[in-house]
This record gives structure tokens, sequence and C-alpha cells, in this order.
């Protein structure tokens, strides 16, 4: 009867040996493959900020910002490890789903009232030099931020600043100011896991918050 008790008392210590083993092996392969999505997620961002930041196209002013999200998002695909894809646009979104949809006039760096026009319409008017709404920019041009410096001030960027489900995550992209000096990306969300994980932002689920502000190319209106 000892010896029966001994060997069932083995195998119960051998089974959680091996539990202890297994978690502790997933959990090294989850630091890994985390580690690989972060630098994964910090190249697509330098990747559309790159490409963001180019001098602001002829016509719609946002044209730079829409190239610059999807060459991220295309990145993330690419680089993220499995471990995320990008949310698609809720439909209806009047927030451009991460980049700014109003334009307005501007003349010495101030906004003009009363020419707001969807910034895809820009394109044809003419005398004044059309960019984002004063409240589509990250710093100090915007009302929510007359101090600045900022950074995610746009209202574009309120879709990176919301929770996000594992597995998910937002692009936002916004200027700095118009004329454009700068460009702000922000990549949020949380990267699934594969073993048990306690985060800050809940269970089974590694936030993301990658930004990333680049210089704009010399403009010329």
């Amino acid at each position: 009867m000892k010896s029966g008790k001994q060997s069932g008392q083995a195998m119960v210590e051998l089974a959680i040996g091996v539990a202890i083993f297994l978690l502790a092996t997933l959990g090294a392969v989850q630091l890994g493959l985390s580690a690989l999505a972060q630098e994964g997620l910090q190249s697509a961002a330098l990747t559309g900020a790159r490409i963001a930041s180019a001098g602001p196209l002829p016509g719609d002013p946002m044209q730079r910002l829409s190239a610059g999200r999807a060459a991220a998002s295309a990145a993330i695909a690419a680089d993220s490890m499995g471990l995320a894809e990008v949310a698609g646009c809720p439909s209806g979104s009047s927030d451009g789903c991460g980049v700014g949809t109003i334009c307005v006039a501007y003349h010495n760096g101030i906004s003009q009232p009363g020419t707001d026009l969807p910034c895809a319409q820009v394109s044809g008017t003419s005398g004044e030099t059309y960019g984002p709404a004063p409240y589509e920019l990250d710093g100090r041009q915007n009302p929510s931020c007359p101090s600045g410096p900022c950074f995610g001030a746009s209202r574009a960027m309120a879709a990176c600043a919301t929770a996000s489900a594992p597995g998910r995550l937002r692009v936002c992209v916004a200027y700095t100011s118009w004329p454009p000096l700068a460009v702000d990306i922000w990549i949020t969300g949380g990267l699934r896991t594969i073993t048990p994980w306690l985060s800050s932002t809940g269970l089974d689920v590694e936030p993301v918050s990658v930004r990333l502000r680049l210089q704009v190319e010399a403009f010329s209106s």
C-alpha cells in the first residue's frame, strides 16, 4: 500500500512539474513573440510616418496621411507575428477612422471661418491654401491643445484612444500644424497571447501603444 501511495504521489508531482515546465516554456515563447511583434510595430509606425511625412500632394491635403496609414497597416499585417491585425473602420465613421476628413482654408497659418469642406472635395478650389481643420491637428492650432506640444489631440486620434479587443490594433495619423511641420502616428490596441496573461488592460491581452513624430518634407503651396 505504501508503495502504491508513493507511486501515485510521484505521478501527481510529475504532472505538476510537467505543467509548470510547459507554462514556463510557453511563457518564454510568448515573451519572444511579443518582443518581435513590438519591434515590428515600431517598424510599421516608422514606415507609415515616412510616407505620411512626404510633402502634401496637390488636391486632398490628407492623401499623404491616408497613404501613410495604409502603409503602416500593411506592415502590421506582415510584422505582427500573427498576434494582431488592424481593426476595420466602422461603417459610417465620421472621424476618418484614424485620418481627418474635414479641411478649411488657411491664410498666414490662420484658419478661415466658414470655409469647411470635406478634404476629398478640396481639389479644384482656388485662392486660400486648404489644410486639415484645426481640431484635426495635433498641435497648438488645435483649440483643445493651446499650450502644446501635444500628442493625440486631433479628433482623428480619438479612434486610437479607445479600448480595443485582443488582437485588434488601430492606426491614427495627423499633422501637428498647417502648413505641416511634422506628422504624428499612433498605433494602439492589444496583442493576442498564447498563455494566460494578466495585464493592465485585462486578461490574455498585451497592450500596445506606439507613438512616433516625424518631420515633414519641405512644404510648398
